[in-house]
């Protein structure tokens, strides 16, 4: 695995832990349809925040290996688009080193 697949896998757990956090803490407030979260792409620099149903948020952390990103982040060489929205996608780490590191970094396992 090269430097760069590494960071961009560390990035992408890291902002999948941050989500946690926030779904957490906007538990049980029926008041809003959609949880606010932070865009779960590897880019360093990436602040962007994602609406994203409870049930599509519990649907994607099901799969340790898929993240929700911006339709304009997604990395071809280390991820592949697998569900398309009209506000986000969630794109699965390809095998390898990548999918390794999301998995070992999963904070429900």
């Amino acid at each position: 695995m090269t430097r760069r697949e590494e960071r961009v896998a560390k990035n992408e757990a890291a902002a999948r832990e941050i989500n946690e956090k926030l779904e957490a803490a906007q538990a049980g407030d029926e008041e809003h349809k959609y949880l606010r979260v932070v865009c779960e792409c590897g880019r360093d620099s990436c602040d962007d925040m994602i609406a994203i149903t409870i049930d599509e948020y519990e649907g994607l952390r099901s799969e340790p290996t898929h993240f929700a990103v911006r339709r304009d982040h997604v990395m071809d060489d280390v991820e592949r688009i697998v569900q398309e929205t009209d506000r986000f996608v969630v794109v699965a780490k390809r095998e390898g080193d990548a999918a390794r590191i999301a998995v070992e970094e999963d904070p429900r396992n």
